[in-house]
């Protein structure tokens, strides 16, 4: 019988080319949408190339209500009254203007920024992340926690998660494997793996010119060097190296 596959991890803006790994790696990705907001994590921001051939990147970072940044991320309310998606816009754009894909990514990310909701943090992450899934043809169901009736903490929120969608098989970055008990699920009859992921390089220019390789950004710096799509998403498989990811 074959095992289902599921990864859990809280809805990030506009993750790194990881993050779309373990969506591509599993059947079931679960967006943890009801666990509390915590500042300067990945959870309202990301960083891209600080400027076209700059060494160094940047924040773009989505303002959270001061009063929602001890709430769940599905209660967390955004600043309503700064223009940021304009700003982001504007960021990316003096970045990326002069890659070999803008034209083609720029337009489509600036709708579905345009489309994606903007009242509550998580609701615009999964917008988003679900957007860059369908240009990057990763096909995996994706679900959201606080829809399927789970409780506790921790380890037993997590099993809760994969007992719902009844998978046997989770697969945890390796941040999440450093606080859950891995037995925990393995006596619970739950295959456990770490993602131990590597970040590939891939060609950054800008303006014809070669640029000093510069990883862990939003992965839209991948899809503005590389393309949309398998260009983009072959890229991101080649970060999995299959003997490194530690099957139980």
């Amino acid at each position: 019988m074959a095992r289902k596959t599921c990864a859990i991890l809280q809805p990030h803006y506009l993750p790194w080319i990881g993050y779309f790994e373990m969506i591509d790696w599993v059947d079931v990705f679960v967006f943890l949408d009801d666990v509390q907001f915590i500042k300067r994590e990945w959870k309202n921001r990301n960083r891209i190339r600080k400027s076209p051939d700059h060494v160094d990147g940047k924040w773009l970072t989505v303002p959270v209500h001061r009063e929602d940044q001890h709430a769940p991320l599905n209660q967390a309310n955004l600043f309503a009254d700064e223009d940021w998606v304009t700003a982001h816009l504007n960021a990316i754009r003096g970045t990326y203007q002069q890659t070999p894909y803008f034209e083609k990514i720029f337009p489509a990310l600036k709708d579905a920024l345009a489309l994606a909701p903007k009242t509550v943090l998580s609701e615009l992450n999964i917008a988003m992340i679900n957007w860059l899934s369908d240009e990057l043809g990763i096909k995996a169901q994706c679900l959201k926690s606080s829809e399927l009736g789970v409780s506790g903490k921790r380890e037993e929120k997590l099993l809760e998660v994969l007992k719902a969608i009844n998978a046997d098989f989770y697969l945890a970055n390796n941040a999440t494997a450093t606080y859950v008990d891995v037995e925990f699920f393995i006596n619970h009859g739950i295959g456990f793996a770490t993602q131990d992921y590597e970040h590939p390089k891939y060609p950054q220019v800008s303006a014809g010119k070669s640029l000093p390789p510069l990883s862990h950004l939003s992965v839209i710096d991948l899809m503005f060097n590389v393309g949309p799509g398998k260009e983009a998403l072959n890229v991101i498989r080649k970060g999995f190296p299959n003997s490194n990811r530690r099957h139980r």
